[in-house]
């Protein structure tokens, strides 16, 4: 039996890979074309129900004078924006009461020096969300700025029906740098797959930056009770728990994008890539299973392409079928992947989805491994 693998391994290394290549077709086109070939439906008859913006600021001033004239100036009827001020240092109190003498609908919740375990920022979250006014809540970051006035009245005409929950897209400050072009990649690899499991009704997360549900649905969920104890997970634990098979939409309008300040450093955006790794742990099975059978495929689709290749180098035969199934495979990424690059305003990482794929591929394991001693620890 040993001779026979140690005769054929070359082609059941071909074998392999081509395994891993239709296993990925089966993401593609059975999950992520959903939203690359998805059309939104027109809500007609919606009449404006009254939204609550929520956002937690801490030290968050130079950040407060770029969002708070985008957001306090929608096009909308009834809206109100409460700012959690989490035991800031900086002005950010000062130039919230600031606006509030012009603007009446921003509200402040002053939270100094409140002592509590809970980490991150969920705990200020939740009582900006329970001192809000009305049935919708709609979430984003003091960093983040909407693209347009019509922010707002896209992302709450999604709440009709059974709609209780709706995911909208975060992208970032585009700037020169490397670094840059690999966040803006992570974010639409990120909304490529929360999109398309959405949309097969297996929703699993959100983007907080971007991200709106109903009051009762929160307070139906008891907040964050449950993972209070993990830093993340205020938007991909909470979507996942939350979310049913029709209590969820998506919007991914142009004019319904927030615009956010990218990391600054490689380390900072592996340490959030990190804790977002830690929260997957919170998933439903069946999430969990297919978001880490794709991250590993990833690693394994390189990894075999390399062993075949070595493993075929005499055999031009062969070589070549390797060489083809790289390049079709490749191709089909492309298409799928840059339709939805496209579709999210993403243009600029088109040229570079093999070169990210293929530092995913060696990231990914780093990531994981990290997120394990993470939760030992």
């Amino acid at each position: 039996m040993l001779t026979f693998i140690q005769h054929y391994l070359p082609e059941i290394f071909i074998i392999v890979f081509g395994l891993i290549i239709f296993l990925q077709f089966l993401y593609y086109f059975a999950l992520f074309a959903r939203f690359t070939f998805h059309k939104s439906k027109k809500i007609k008859d919606y009449h404006q129900d009254p939204v609550s913006i929520v956002i937690t600021a801490k030290d968050e001033a130079h950040h407060l004078l770029k969002s708070l004239p985008v957001l306090l100036n929608q096009q909308y009827n009834n809206y109100e924006v409460v700012i959690v001020n989490d035991n800031s240092a900086d002005e950010t109190k000062q130039i919230i009461l600031e606006y509030k003498t012009k603007y009446p609908h921003l509200k402040l919740v002053d939270l100094n020096s409140s002592v509590t375990t809970i980490k991150g920022k969920k705990f200020p979250l939740s009582l900006g969300i329970k001192s809000a006014s009305h049935e919708i809540i709609l979430l984003t970051d003091a960093d983040c700025v909407p693209s347009s006035p019509y922010w707002l009245q896209n992302m709450a005409k999604h709440f009709i029906d059974r709609t209780e929950i709706v995911l909208g897209y975060g992208s970032y400050e585009k700037k020169s740098g490397f670094l840059n072009l690999l966040i803006h990649f992570d974010a639409l690899h990120t909304a490529i797959q929360y999109f398309s499991y959405s949309l097969a009704k297996m929703s699993y997360m959100g983007a907080g930056r971007n991200l709106a549900y109903t009051k009762t649905l929160f307070l139906k969920q008891k907040g964050f009770a449950s993972h209070n104890h993990i830093k993340y997970g205020d938007d991909d634990i909470f979507i996942g728990r939350a979310a049913t098979k029709k209590n969820c939409d998506i919007e991914y309008f142009k004019e319904t994008y927030t615009i956010s300040r990218p990391k600054s450093s490689f380390k900072r955006w592996f340490e959030e890539k990190r804790g977002h790794a830690v929260s997957q742990r919170f998933y439903h099975k069946k999430q969990r299973f297919l978001l880490a059978c794709y991250n590993l495929l990833i690693t394994l689709f390189y990894l075999f392409f390399l062993l075949s290749i070595v493993f075929n180098w005499h055999n031009s035969m062969l070589l070549i079928v390797v060489m083809s199934m790289f390049f079709f495979k490749t191709a089909v990424q492309y298409a799928i992947f840059g339709l939805s690059a496209a579709k999210l305003s993403e243009k600029g990482v088109i040229p570079y989805i093999l070169l990210f794929d293929i530092i995913f591929a060696v990231l990914n394991p780093f990531i994981y491994l990290a997120s394990v001693f993470s939760k030992n620890k």
